[in-house]
Parts: C-alpha cells; structure tokens; sequence
C-alpha cells in the first residue's frame, strides 16, 4: 500500500505541561452533554458497512445519545439516513435493529407508512384536507467512504469524509468490497474518553498484551516530537508489526484462503485512528477491523468491533472466524479490563492528570489537542 498523508502535524501538548485533561472531564454530566452537541453530533460518525444496507428496503439502526437514526436503502438505490421519529406523534418506527422492509415503514401506532426515501404514503384517516408531503421523515446527512458508511446528525456543515480524510489512500486494495462478518459489542464501566485514549499508545502493551506483543512492535510510536504521520484530525500509517508479521492474527501471517486484490506494489496494510469520529480502521491483507467508541452516560460506553472480509471470502470454508479476528478480539476485552480500572481510578476525588510519556503516547497530544480545540473553555485546567 501506498501511504499518502498531509504534511505531518507536530502534536500540541495540552495545554502546554503535557498533562492530560482534568478529572471533571471524565465524571461531569454537563461536560459529556457538551460532548455530544458539540463533539460529536458537529461531524461524521461511523454508521455501518454499505454490504449490510446493499438492497432496497435494508436498513441499519444508529443511535448516539438523543439521536436515532435509520440508515436505509432507496427503491432509486440512493442511501439515506432517516430519524427514526414519526411526524404524528413522534412514535419510534422501526424497532428492530436491522433488516429489510418490504414494502413500506409503518409506524404501528397510528399506522402512518413511510417509503424507504422517508416519504409520507398514508396516514390512515386523517381527512382530505391533509397533505403527506408535508411530513415525510426528517433527515440527516449520509456519506460513504471506502464503503464505511457515516451520519452526520447536528447542526453545522463538517467537511466531507473523503476531504477530512485527504490524505487517506486505501490504494492495495478495495475495501468497499468487502462484507461483514463478525461483529463484536462491548458496553463499558468507563468514560469513552479512557477506551479511546488507550487505543492511541502502546506504553501499555509490553506488560498488558503479550499475545499482541509477539507479532507487533510495542514500541512504535513515530518520531519523538512528532508523532505519526496524518493530518490535523488522524493518524494514518502502515500498521507497525514485526519483521515477519504480515497480519494482525494470533499467528502474524495471513489466516485466509481469500486476501484483497492488490492495486498496487507495497505494503499491504494501514492504520488509520479518526480523532473527530472516535473511528479506528485497521486493515490487514486478508481482513480489516472497524473500532468505534460510542458515550452513553460520562461513566458508561460502548466499543464496538466490525470485522470486514472480502465479499468472495466464505467462514468455515475460506477462514476460521475464532482465529481470524482472535487477536483483535483478545486484545480489546485485555484493554476493556484496563479501562475499566483507570476509570475506577479516575473518578477518585484524589485524581489529577499527570504527564504523557513524551515518546510512547505522543499520539494522546494530537487527540488532545483537537478535543480541546472543539471544547473550548468547557474544559478548564485546574
């Protein structure tokens, strides 16, 4: 794979002592409020694959605090994201999670039906003089990527994927032709922030993750100072294994019959951490592995694992699902331990930040830095 990049960021340390944020940052209900209107709902956030909403009438749910939203697929082929509010009573319309509608969106309430472009096509006995096209489902904004699909649900106008992400060249191979075919969900005792900000150093992983350890260079963490190459809001780099290790797999080497077709000479791997859409992508020969970190409560999220194959590529036949994804897998419910325990710690009253390792979690200062830069004066140093 070739890797292309905006001209490297040097990291802001935050503020400028190279601490970390305070502990109101991680226990306060008005901070993790602010965190959703203005974090999270001002830019793009990972909804699911475009393989699970590929016919007319599939549909994906997607949920982020006041926020539900229904990812569907026209009968015109066009992808929508709909909030999943009927414009009766406000009845939640669909219920189930996924899947397909034949032939309409009903709200069982009243029985109004929605097309799958959120159109009004009846309302049961509601008198001539109404008119449906006046209260079709409100929308949101919805764009696909690579084949990774994003909601934009807030208010304000974020620049599109492929432009936040400028720099970010799947060019070995292409991902939107892959399928899902392992999802893995995990609802924590920790701040969102605590997961995320794990999955950004690997200062942990020689003492936390020795299975990992084995295929990956723990000590990697770009040049000091700087950090990896990315843009303003990501870091986007070829996954940093060891020599000999071509795959993140229990054994380092590819662990499937069918690998994506390669476009190019190179390497044939990438890591990608999305700091504005708490998005981690990492993408190996023959698999790749989604991570989102979803807030539900200051004290409580969700870290989600989507593992993609090529669309060819068949479990049991091909690949051995518990082997393929076993190191992504064993290595996250390793970390939602650790989580879990620095969050038991941090919400003590006796916690104060201290300082960042300046050469192992120099990635922590460029998320720090765009966290800070979208907050504002809501986080206060103490």
């Amino acid at each position: 794979m070739t890797i292309t990049t905006n001209p490297v960021v040097t990291p802001v340390l935050p503020p400028t002592t190279g601490l970390g944020l305070p502990r109101q940052a991680y226990v306060s209900q008005e901070i993790f409020d602010l965190e959703i209107e203005k974090y999270f709902f001002t830019t793009w956030q990972y909804a699911c694959h475009e393989s699970q909403v590929a016919a007319p009438g599939q549909f994906v749910k997607y949920r982020l605090g006041p926020a539900e939203i229904v990812i569907i697929r026209g009968r015109d082929g066009k992808l929508r994201a709909l909030h999943n509010t009927c414009r009766h009573r406000g009845a939640q319309i669909v219920a189930e999670e996924s899947g397909t509608c034949k032939r309409s969106m009903t709200c069982t309430y009243h029985g109004w039906a929605y097309d799958f472009d959120g159109t009004l096509r009846g309302a049961p006995k509601m008198g001539s003089g109404f008119d449906p096209a006046q209260y079709p489902m409100k929308k949101a904004e919805v764009e696909v990527w690579n084949g990774v699909v994003f909601v934009h649900v807030g208010d304000g106008n974020p620049a599109p994927v492929a432009e936040a992400l400028a720099g970010v060249e799947w060019k070995y191979a292409d991902i939107a032709k892959s399928k899902v075919a392992k999802v893995v969900q995990y609802e924590l005792n920790t701040n969102w922030k605590g997961s995320w900000e794990n999955a950004l150093e690997c200062y942990h992983c020689a003492i936390n993750h020795p299975d990992l350890a084995r295929i990956f260079d723990v000590s990697a963490d770009g040049v000091e100072g700087e950090g990896f190459e990315g843009g303003q809001e990501y870091v986007f780099v070829e996954n940093t294994l060891l020599p000999g290790s071509i795959s993140v797999t229990p054994s380092g080497q590819i662990e499937s019959k069918v690998v994506y077709q390669t476009k190019d000479t190179g390497v044939d791997r990438g890591f990608l951490q999305w700091h504005r859409a708490a998005f981690e992508m990492i993408a190996n020969p023959e698999h790749v592995a989604l991570m989102t970190y979803t807030p539900l409560a200051p004290n409580r999220s969700i870290v989600t694992q989507t593992f993609l194959v090529p669309e060819a590529a068949e479990p049991g036949v091909d690949f051995d699902p518990e082997t393929l994804f076993n190191m992504h897998i064993v290595t996250r419910e390793e970390d939602n331990a650790l989580c879990e325990k620095i969050y038991a710690g941090v919400k003590n009253l006796a916690y104060e930040p201290g300082p960042f390792n300046a050469s192992l979690e120099q990635e922590n200062f460029r998320f720090l830095a765009t966290y800070r830069s979208v907050m504002g004066d809501a986080i206060i140093d103490a």
